[in-house]
């Protein structure tokens, strides 16, 4: 196949939200763009796909929250509708063999309990606003949170009930989906925490993370803004080098020789280290990337006639630590035609569940649904695996976690521009730091730091 030669005011790496972003208000504001993306589709941490019947399913990231508000205005403007995620109805909690029913966010514990999780809640929030969003580094006490780990944290947490300390450490973990939690800064949770203003909306259905679901999909977004850019998105064009000229930068892909005046690469920071770079990337910008690692989760849609478990008087959320789904969340589509549960596993549990052969994963992740939602559950239409570490051009999910250590020393360089080379993706963002909100965010600051630029190297325009 020929190479395809482009000359370009700006080439953007990657075609996921960030990217697309980017691209898109470059092409607004009258410059030319060229989107190199190494999959065969957009989106990038998202991935809309169909199951039986042609639903449409979302293999990776989903929700919105109503803080999302930059995502939930470019679904807007795109003209394209969300809905709330099904929540009405009991809760189930898996602990120790025996199967709780409750409601709202916490199951019913000891008193004690509940009163230690809520203490333990108000002093992460407490500490999250201590922590600048725009600079985490340089929280008064930065260092000393950046020294401890989470997983350490965690240990010394004090939840009497074993039934609240462990519900409350699988959704610190699920944050991250680390195989190791002390391989996650303290300090990182909290700079997590205040980009999305307090730990519960990460944890919440209702008012949280997870309130608002996409018609069609939320890569549907996306594809909709690449079929705006049209042939300025280029698929299975995975970027070798990037070259910093006197006068721009030469980026090479497979099938594809691109020109430009700067670059933006909105890529997860890992993958950036498959990338030549000249002048090579210093030693620092290594290590950070290095460090940067995207979380162990696998997300499974099983696929049902109908959505049996709201005639129970079940929301479809389930949670039950160290099993073949430690969450479900109902995921049907908007008009209950179809049933779907998303269900997840984090970490080591997820590497754990990897092992197995296909038919042994399949049938432990039914067996567990059967034992909650009755034997409907175990014959779906369909049964959708996504193990996200495992996709070569994402590495991981949601986002990467940083070490200790890591953001006090390296934190600035995430967005600081490398000469023409400027940075973009969710890893990047303050506000909404981790979600697609925060990766759409990113592509508009990147877009904004790269307009004065593009004015001083072409001022005819």
């Amino acid at each position: 196949m020929p190479t395809a030669k482009l000359d370009v005011d700006v080439c953007v790496v990657g075609a996921g939200f960030a990217g697309l972003t980017t691209a898109r208000m470059l092409v607004a504001e009258g410059y030319t763009v060229a989107v190199l993306e190494a999959r065969d589709r957009v989106g990038g941490r998202t991935w809309s796909d169909s199951a039986a019947g042609g639903l449409a399913i979302d293999r990776g990231g989903a929700w919105l929250s109503p803080r999302h508000t930059a995502a939930l205005a470019l679904a807007a403007e795109l003209g394209v509708p969300t809905y709330k995620t099904y929540v009405a109805g009991s809760h189930l909690l898996v602990s120790e063999g025996r199967m709780q029913r409750y409601k709202g966010l916490i199951p019913r514990i000891s008193p004690l309990a509940l009163i230690q999780i809520a203490a333990t809640q108000w002093r992460v929030d407490r500490m999250a606003r201590q922590v600048p969003v725009d600079e985490p580094w340089s929280a008064p006490r930065a260092a000393e949170w950046d020294a401890d780990s989470v997983g350490d944290w965690l240990s010394r947490v004090r939840i009497r009930s074993d039934v609240g300390r462990d519900l409350f450490s699988m959704a610190v973990r699920g944050l991250f989906a680390a195989t190791d939690m002390r391989d996650v800064s303290l300090l990182h949770l909290l700079f997590l925490v205040r980009a999305h203003e307090k730990i519960e909306d990460l944890f919440s259905i209702e008012g949280g993370a997870q309130e608002n679901l996409v018609e069609g999909g939320l890569a549907g977004l996306a594809v909709r803004m690449a079929a705006d850019l049209g042939e300025a998105v280029r698929l299975g064009a995975a970027v070798r080098s990037i070259t910093q000229t006197g006068d721009g930068v030469a980026v090479g892909a497979e099938g594809h020789e691109v020109s430009a005046r700067c670059a933006v690469v909105a890529i997860p920071p890992a993958l950036a280290l498959g990338i030549d770079f000249d002048p090579i990337l210093p030693a620092d910008r290594q290590d950070l990337y290095a460090a940067a690692v995207g979380g162990v989760e696998s997300k499974t849609l099983v696929v049902y006639e109908t959505p049996f478990w709201r005639e129970e008087g079940l929301s479809g959320q389930t949670a039950a630590a160290g099993s073949a789904s430690e969450v479900t969340i109902d995921s049907s589509p908007s008009d209950g035609s179809r049933g779907v549960l998303a269900s997840f596993t984090f970490g080591a549990v997820a590497e754990r569940m990897d092992a197995l052969p296909q038919e042994q994963r399949r049938a432990a992740v039914l067996e567990a649904l059967a034992q909650r939602f009755g034997p409907r559950a175990a014959t779906p239409l369909d049964f959708v695996e996504t193990p996200w570490w495992q996709e070569p051009w994402s590495r991981g999910c949601s986002f990467a976690h940083l070490p200790p250590g890591m953001l006090t020393r390296h934190g600035h360089l995430l967005r600081q521009p490398f000469g023409r080379v400027h940075w973009a993706g969710t890893e990047t963002a303050t506000v909404s730091h981790g979600a697609v909100d925060g990766a759409i965010r990113s592509g508009q600051r990147a877009a904004r730091e790269v307009l004065p630029v593009l004015e001083v190297l072409a001022p005819s325009r």
